[in-house]
C-alpha cells in the first residue's frame, strides 16, 4: 500500500520537518482524535479512588469492580484488532468511541455493587476497543523508516492528554465525580465525528480464514515472546493505578492533590520523552525495553514506602522513567513484527496485555496482600520485573525498523 505523505500545512518549517515531517495528514487527525478522546478517559486513572470514596467501596470490592473492568479489557483490545482487520480502520473506531461513550455512562450511573461489575466489564471492553485500528492506520499510511516515529508520537500525545486530564478530573472531582463520566462521553463521540469525516481508510477488509487472528500471532515466535515480556511489565506497573490509589487514600490525600499527584506520571513522561526519544531510538529496542521493565520494578516500591504528597510526586520519576523507556519503543517492535494483512491482529493481541494486566494486577495485588502485606507485593513486583528483564535482553537485539521491510 503507498503511503499518505501528505504533511501539514506548516510542515516546511525546518525544525517542524526534523520533529514531525514524518507524519501524515490523516496520521494528524488520528494523532488529535485520540489525545481529545484520552482528555476523557480520566474516568480511569480515577476509578479506584471514585469507587473507594464516592461510592464507599471497601479494598476487596474495589478490586472486585477493577478485576471485571480488566476482564473487559483484555478480551476488548483484540476484539478491536480483529474488528480492523475484518470490517476496516475507519468503522472500527466510529463504532468504538461511540459504544465507549455509552459504556462509560452506564458505569458512572450503576446503582449497585452487581452493576458496577457489570458496566466494569462494558467499560473495559470498548475502553481501548479503538486503539488497535488507530495503530494499524498509522502504520498503514506512514513508511517503514518512520513508523516507531509515530507510534512513539502517539503514546507521547495520550500521556500529554492523560496530565492534563488528570488535573481537570481532580478540579471536577471536588464537584462531582459524575462530571468525569459525562465530559468522558462527549469527547469519544467527537473523536467518532472527526474520524467519519475527516478520515479516509483505503485498506481493503481481510477474509476470515484460517486460525483465529490471535492464534496466527502467536505462533510468530518473536511476537510471542515479546507479548510476555510486555505482560509482566504492565502487571508490575498496573499496581501504580490498582496499589498506589489505596495507600494514597489511606494515606488522606484529597482529590484535587490525588489528581496532580496522577498528572505527575504522564507530565515526566511528556518531559522524559521529549528530552530521551532521539537517544533511545539510536539504542536496540530489547535493551532499552529491558532497561525500562528494571526501572518500574524498583522505582515503584519506592515510591509506595511514603504518605504525603511531597514524597509521591518526588519518587514518581523513578519508575516513570522504566515507563517511558519501555512503551516509547515496544509498538515500533510490533509494527516491525506484524504482517500487512494482520496489523489489527498484531496490536490487538500484543494491546490484549494491558487487560490481562488489568485483570492480574488486581488479583495478585489481593492475594499477595493478605498473605504478607505491601512488603511481599514489592518484593514480589521487583523480582519478577528483574526476570522479565532479563528474558527481554535475549529477543532479537534489531530496532524494529531494522528488520520491518524482511517480515513484510
Amino acid at each position: 500500500m503507498t503511503a499518505d505523505t501528505t504533511t501539514a500545512p506548516n510542515a516546511a518549517s525546518p525544525w517542524w520537518t526534523s520533529r514531525f515531517g514524518h507524519v501524515s495528514s490523516t496520521g494528524w487527525r488520528l494523532l488529535t482524535g485520540l489525545g481529545l478522546s484520552r482528555l476523557g478517559f480520566v474516568v480511569v486513572p480515577f476509578a479506584a479512588y471514585w469507587l473507594a470514596s464516592d461510592r464507599n467501596l471497601n479494598p476487596a470490592q474495589v478490586t472486585l469492580v477493577m478485576t471485571a473492568f480488566g476482564a473487559g479489557w483484555m478480551l476488548g483490545v483484540p476484539t478491536g484488532g480483529t474488528m480492523a482487520d475484518r470490517i476496516g480502520r475507519k468503522p472500527t473506531i466510529i463504532t468504538a468511541n461511540t459504544l465507549s461513550a455509552g459504556a462509560f455512562l452506564l458505569l458512572g450511573a450503576a446503582p449497585t455493587l452487581v452493576w458496577l461489575g457489570v458496566a466494569a466489564v462494558a467499560a473495559g471492553l470498548t475502553f481501548d476497543l479503538a486503539r488497535p485500528a488507530v495503530q494499524a492506520l498509522l502504520t498503514d499510511t506512514t513508511d517503514p523508516q518512520t513508523r516507531p516515529k509515530i507510534l512513539a508520537l502517539l503514546y507521547w500525545i495520550m500521556n500529554l492528554s492523560r496530565a492534563v486530564s488528570c488535573i481537570i478530573g481532580g478540579l471536577l472531582a471536588d464537584k462531582d465525580f459524575r462530571l468525569l463520566f459525562v465530559l468522558n462521553a462527549v469527547l469519544n463521540l467527537a473523536f467518532a465525528a472527526m474520524v467519519a469525516v475527516g478520515v479516509t481508510d483505503t485498506t481493503a477488509p481481510v477474509p476470515r480464514r484460517g486460525h483465529a487472528p490471535w492464534r496466527q500471532v502467536l505462533s510468530d515466535r518473536p511476537m510471542a515472546a515479546f507479548t510476555g515480556v510486555t505482560l509482566v511489565f504492565l502487571v508490575v506497573h498496573t499496581q501504580s493505578t490498582v496499589t498506589l490509589p489505596i495507600v494514597m487514600d489511606q494515606a488522606g490525600i484529597p482529590p484535587t492533590w490525588y489528581g496532580v499527584i496522577l498528572a505527575a506520571d504522564p507530565i515526566a513522561v511528556v518531559i522524559a520523552q521529549l528530552l530521551l526519544q532521539r537517544l533511545l531510538a539510536t539504542l536496540p529496542a530489547p535493551k532499552v525495553c529491558a532497561a525500562g521493565i528494571a526501572a518500574i520494578g524498583i522505582g515503584l516500591p519506592i515510591t509506595a514506602l511514603g504518605n504525603t504528597v511531597t514524597w509521591f510526586i518526588a519518587t514518581t520519576p523513578l519508575w516513570v522513567a522504566g515507563e517511558v523507556m519501555f512503551l516509547s519503543v515496544a509498538p515500533g517492535i510490533v509494527a516491525g513484527l506484524a504482517s500487512p494483512q494482520l496489523r489489527g491482529a498484531y496490536f490487538g493481541t500484543w494491546g490484549a496485555t494491558l487487560g490481562a494486566a488489568a485483570l492480574a494486577g488486581p488479583a495478585l495485588a489481593a492475594v499477595l496482600l493478605n498473605l504478607g502485606g505491601s512488603a511481599l507485593l514489592w518484593a514480589v513486583c521487583a523480582t519478577v520485573a528483574a526476570a522479565a528483564a532479563l528474558a527481554c535482553l535475549r529477543l532479537n537485539p534489531s530496532p524494529a525498523s531494522d528488520y520491518v521491510e524482511e517480515r513484510q
